[in-house]
């Protein structure tokens, strides 16, 4: 370790193997602290029992606390609490990624100035009176811990600012998330991919990767097939992602009835590794983000298909916004939107997307590590 590298804990519910932005995000910015010399482990639970209790993944050790039950999104794991408390004792900076309720017992036996705490996005469990309950214990415990941290970072300030934590805004710092952009680069090598989906040169290509959940709001974007079709002569809708494995429950059956409605007009691909996530980057005309999730803080798949040259159409809501507002590298629809977002989608068609202001190198993995290392 170099002579100013950090002992430093990461903590949080699911971290890889499971694949979402929190996880991701972790896992990039611990891996990226751990190349600039600093000592990381991660305290996370195992959710899956076939998971490794113990392990080293790229110089950063993760150590994974058995779960009682899943919860929702979330997991019940009292030793994936006492762990949090036990490990602090031995770093110098302990950083917590919310939601993560348990955190705010954890913190009452942490010294404050030990506490630099990522709060990633709201929860929202549902209408029923047990999950109002359980929401609003776990946001009063998550206040305690915004309290009693010496700094808080947040992916985007807008979303902040509109979250139920907004009170905490005075301690709060902005810091772009993580994004490997040297792995993200157009790529020439399509073909085979094209042909693997059966897509050919002709189709105007139309772009999803994301968890396949009824919050990131894939069928408002399905629903644009009937609009578009009257003005764009061949197009195709793709859908990246895990529809298998997904906390919460995936909504892949219910998207297949657009499927028997629009015959030919839609590919699912399932889980794409990183080659082919850039190969489809650079393949398709326009990614789509139609989220209605008030809990995306920002959604870093446009950042990716950014710096492969991909123009987004965006949400406008606060954090899915933050990325085409600074870039003016595509489009913003209205949530819930389908005709809106048809319109931008055959804007882009005919015009492309103009006043252009993305520069990689704002969003790299080490900006962020930079960033974090100033705050710590």
């Amino acid at each position: 370790m170099e002579k100013n590298g950090k002992n430093i804990l990461i903590g949080l519910y699911y971290y890889h193997p499971y694949v979402s932005g929190v996880s991701i995000y972790a896992k990039r910015l611990a891996e990226g602290l751990a190349a600039h010399g600093h000592n990381v482990t991660i305290i996370t639970t195992k959710f899956e029992k076939d998971l490794k209790t113990e392990e080293n993944i790229n110089n950063v050790r993760v150590i994974r606390k058995p779960i009682l039950f899943k919860l929702g999104k979330g997991v019940v794991s009292p030793r994936f609490l006492f762990s949090i408390i036990a490990l602090s004792r031995k770093f110098n900076v302990i950083n917590l990624h919310l939601p993560l309720a348990e955190s705010g017992i954890a913190t009452l036996f942490i010294p404050s100035k030990k506490i630099v705490t990522t709060y990633q996005c709201d929860i929202n469990l549902g209408d029923a009176f047990f999950s109002k309950i359980i929401e609003k214990i776990s946001f009063a415990l998550m206040g305690i811990t915004l309290r009693r941290s010496r700094s808080i970072v947040t992916l985007s300030m807008d979303y902040f600012l509109n979250s139920k934590m907004k009170s905490f805004a005075y301690k709060t710092k902005e810091v772009p998330p993580p994004i490997e952009t040297s792995l993200f680069n157009r790529s020439h090598d399509t073909e085979s991919f094209k042909k693997n989906l059966g897509l050919s040169t002709e189709n105007f290509l139309i772009g999803f990767v994301g968890r396949i959940v009824y919050e990131k709001g894939i069928q408002y974007l399905l629903e644009t097939i009937e609009t578009l079709s009257k003005s764009i002569p061949s197009f195709k809708i793709i859908i990246a992602g895990d529809y298998e494995n997904v906390a919460g429950g995936s909504i892949k059956s219910e998207l297949d009835a657009y499927q028997s409605v629009f015959p030919g007009k839609i590919i699912f691909t399932g889980f794409l590794s990183d080659e082919d996530l850039v190969r489809f980057y650079s393949t398709i005309d326009v990614l789509v983000l139609p989220s209605i999730d008030p809990l995306e803080a920002f959604g870093m798949v446009q950042i990716e298909a950014m710096c492969c040259g991909c123009p987004v159409i965006a949400s406008d809501m606060p954090g899915v916004d933050t990325a085409v507002r600074k870039t003016h590298f595509g489009h913003l629809s209205k949530p819930k939107d389908s005709l809106d977002i048809a319109k931008k989608i055959i804007n882009t068609y005919h015009n492309g997307v103009s006043g252009r202001q993305f520069k990689k190198e704002d969003w790299d993995t080490k900006k962020t590590v930079q960033r974090y290392e100033e705050i710590f």
